[in-house]
């Protein structure tokens, strides 16, 4: 979900886009696939489970923010339509740099047994105490450990600020295909999350901004540190960034939007035009697709170079150009309210952001062909064909993003957008797949346009 593909910086018009004819030209090749998932149970559940998911985080920060100890605790119920005799915890951090050296560190388990790293030490097992019955609810607790490793990344530390996208634990979703144990794909996202309650205790120097998904509920001064208490509600993460930073504050839709930013790296006036696009991002989508679903969010800045941003519920990392911004921005719907599963179908979240991303400027409306990497490039790709064709990866933005402009031309502008937040409205805090959207376009098809052959149209576009 980063505002581009991962490996390759770009902030271009759609023109250059299609130009561009295979899309972003990746400078690094994804990581090699991790061994397959471990066998497990397999599950006859009609939804999936574990969720209703509580997260409680207590952590302490070093002097700079890139070392931090303390517990968190996970309470959960069963949603499922059978027993749950263990669950998969899902350390996404440890997938950057692999197990060696080991970013996020857990011990002390209470509430089960736990089993060993998998998947390149992101996923790892708890076999509860007591089976878990359908509709009852249990916890666990561990120690938790996170080390964040030098480097220009969504979870990294350079020039001054650590970010922590990624860095706790989070549950892995069990649905009628099992357990989803896909591994971490650098090129893009393999996340999949319920989403859940968060209230997160961050012990850190009295200098150290803390910009966080959720709002600021508590702090207390215990000389050189503060105590701060983080609290959010229905989000799929959590995540924060640690620094000397300062803040410019605007408004959009009622939500208070907080851009940080270190004062070497750029001026307070910078800031501020930051902060305008940021806002007048938020009100074209809370404008198109509902309103934003909280009460703030953070815009970190940042100077990545081998992408343009990530995005996080309530927060996102990017660098200040517009568009980047907007892409990013968008994610808070496409990923925060409509939520997919990353891996098996990366266009969900990345084709609709890509889209948004030019609402408020100069909207999107036409695209009359797309020109493809190759013979196999298909918009509704895995992640697993993306890994391993990195350079076909930019086919989920620019493909995507062009079908997505060619059904705004189709339907009109304003239709299409009121169809969009129909569809965020029907999947609202849940998980959207390619067949709902489909089923969405065919109806509305029937309603609008006459003659739309619908098995033509996925066809020319590579989707399904």
């Amino acid at each position: 979900m980063a505002a581009f593909p991962r490996p390759t910086a770009l902030a271009v018009s759609f023109a250059l886009l299609l130009a561009a004819c295979s899309g972003p030209d990746p400078s690094s090749v994804a990581r090699a696939p991790s061994p397959s998932p471990p066998a497990d149970d397999p599950s006859p559940a009609a939804r999936r489970t574990p969720a209703e998911a509580t997260y409680r985080i207590e952590l302490r920060g070093n002097s700079d923010g890139t070392r931090w100890q303390g517990s968190q605790e996970v309470a959960f119920t069963n949603t499922g339509g059978i027993e749950l005799r263990r669950v998969w915890f899902r350390s996404w951090a440890n997938g950057v740099d692999g197990c060696d050296p080991l970013a996020i560190s857990v011990s002390g388990l209470e509430g089960g047994q736990m089993g060993g790293l998998r998947i390149g030490c992101t996923a790892w097992a708890v076999t509860l105490t007591e089976p878990l019955a359908p509709g009852e609810r249990t916890r666990v607790r561990f120690d938790l450990e996170i080390r964040v490793p030098t480097r220009n990344d969504r979870f990294g530390v350079w020039d001054g600020t650590a970010l922590l996208g990624n860095a706790l634990p989070i549950l892995a979703v069990n649905d009628d295909d099992g357990w989803h144990l896909d591994p971490y794909v650098d090129v893009g996202e393999s996340f999949y999350s319920e989403v859940g309650r968060y209230r997160a205790i961050l012990d850190v120097r009295r200098a150290l901004s803390t910009p966080a998904t959720g709002r600021l509920v508590d702090l207390v001064t215990r000389g050189t540190r503060e105590i701060r208490t983080y609290v959010a509600a229905d989000v799929r993460d959590f995540a924060w960034a640690t620094g000397r930073l300062d803040v410019v504050e605007t408004r959009a839709d009622g939500a208070t939007v907080n851009v940080w930013y270190r004062p070497s790296f750029m001026t307070e006036s910078r800031a501020r035009l930051t902060a305008r696009d940021a806002a007048a991002s938020v009100e074209a989508f809370a404008a198109a697709f509902g309103p934003y679903p909280s009460a703030e969010v953070d815009v970190v800045t940042a100077a990545f170079t081998t992408f343009g941003g990530m995005e996080y519920p309530e927060i996102v990392f990017a660098n200040p150009e517009r568009r980047v911004l907007s892409h990013e921005l968008a994610h808070q719907w496409w990923y925060g309210l409509v939520g997919n599963d990353e891996f098996t179908e990366p266009w969900l979240d990345e084709s609709f952001a890509t889209w948004s991303e030019f609402l408020p400027w100069s909207p999107l409306t036409g695209c009359d062909s797309y020109r493809w990497p190759s013979k196999t490039a298909r918009i509704t790709n895995d992640m697993a064909y993306w890994r391993d064709h990195p350079r076909e990866y930019g086919t989920v933005y620019g493909g995507g993003g062009c079908m997505l402009g060619d059904l705004a031309d189709r339907f009109g502008l304003a239709r299409f957008t009121e169809l969009l937040a129909g569809y965020v409205e029907r999947h609202r805090l849940g998980i959207a797949t390619t067949a709902a959207f489909q089923r969405m376009v065919e109806r509305a098809a029937e309603r609008h346009l006459d003659g739309f052959d619908a098995d033509a149209y996925w066809t020319t576009w590579r989707v399904g």
